[in-house]
């Protein structure tokens, strides 16, 4: 497998070049004209060197508050050669521009005819997500969520492979975090050590779904020095063979940002346990169909309420029986 951009970028980063020149490595993979290149500036930013037939100007030169794109002709080897210059301008985006880059070379790699082509299709996908603004710090217990739902993510890609991706509805806005095609799952995460309490947000949470049973899955999570970061489960996810950007974007619409990774690192969780329960009418809940009179349940706002589960009966939840939705359902 080959190494990441991101390790290379980190690894050229420790021994910048004199104010003007790039240090720079070969990638394995090379366009029509020549070798791509990982490089650094002399300012120790991540850049990604596309050799190009002949310097153009316009559309292939411009810069944002993230990203910078540029054919200028540099001297490698002795010999002058014209190249597309990619380079990350913001230092909190360094980690998320390794990701990027690995889309382009492997972008360039199936197309090396057309290599500038593939660059900018493949920048034009990933432009929204450098450009968005990043919001406060999420907190433990946010992150808890967070690594609660990678970690059925995980579990889910060990026998459904990457297309589990497309159950993951929650941070698209259904009322449900995984949505399948003869069940659905709500996963909560809980800190306390004591007891199995978690919340519910909303009188749609546990609403019945439009096909299929519901399921809580609850975690119950310690943070913990020797644990794992959301930053470590999201590295191996692309590991197995995510989409890097479908992911990360969805992440975003979480509310979580790459650009925050380095801040993330440092909250780690341990599993201590898992619990699944079968919504029913014997599960104590609010929603529209609970609600007296019926109908209500819109004019209430703001509901959130606790559920201790650990006198509940739980019911066993098989993940890899489950039907997984293809993309386009």
């Amino acid at each position: 497998m080959r190494e990441s951009s991101a390790s290379v970028f980190e690894y050229l980063a420790k021994d910048v070049s004199a104010a003007g020149s790039f240090h720079s490595r070969k990638s394995g993979i090379s366009s029509a004209d020549g070798e791509v290149l990982c490089a650094v500036d002399a300012g120790g930013r991540p850049s990604l060197l596309v050799p190009v037939g002949e310097v153009k100007r316009g559309p292939l030169d411009w810069h944002s508050k993230s990203l910078a794109l540029q054919t200028l002709e540099l001297s490698v080897d002795g010999l002058n050669q014209p190249f597309m210059i990619l380079r990350c301008i913001d230092p909190m985006l360094h980690h998320q521009f390794g990701l990027l880059a690995d889309d382009v070379l492997h972008a360039v790699e199936l197309d090396p005819e057309t290599a500038p082509n593939a660059v900018l299709a493949t920048l034009e996908r990933w432009r929204n997500l450098f450009e968005a603004e990043r919001g406060a710090l999420l907190g433990p217990a946010q992150l808890a969520g967070i690594m609660a739902e990678l970690s059925v993510l995980q579990e889910l890609v060990r026998t459904h492979g990457p297309k589990a991706l497309y159950a993951w509805q929650g941070p698209n806005g259904n009322r449900h975090d995984f949505v399948f095609a003869d069940c659905s799952i709500e996963v909560k995460a809980t800190t306390n050590h004591n007891n199995m309490v978690v919340t519910i947000h909303g009188g749609r949470q546990l609403s019945a779904p439009d096909q299929g049973e519901l399921y809580l899955l609850a975690l119950q999570l310690e943070r913990t020095p020797n644990g794992k970061s959301v930053p470590a489960m999201v590295e191996e996810l692309i590991d197995s063979g995510f989409p890097r950007l479908e992911l990360l974007t969805l992440l975003g619409s979480a509310n979580y940002s790459d650009g925050d990774s380095s801040a993330y690192k440092e909250v780690k969780f341990s599993k201590l346990s898992e619990s699944s329960y079968l919504i029913d009418a014997r599960f104590p809940r609010i929603t529209g169909e609970t609600l007296i009179p019926s109908g209500t349940i819109e004019r209430l706002s703001n509901i959130s309420y606790s559920i201790d589960l650990g006198h509940m009966k739980e019911t066993d939840l098989n993940l890899s029986t489950v039907v997984i939705r293809n993309a386009e359902d």
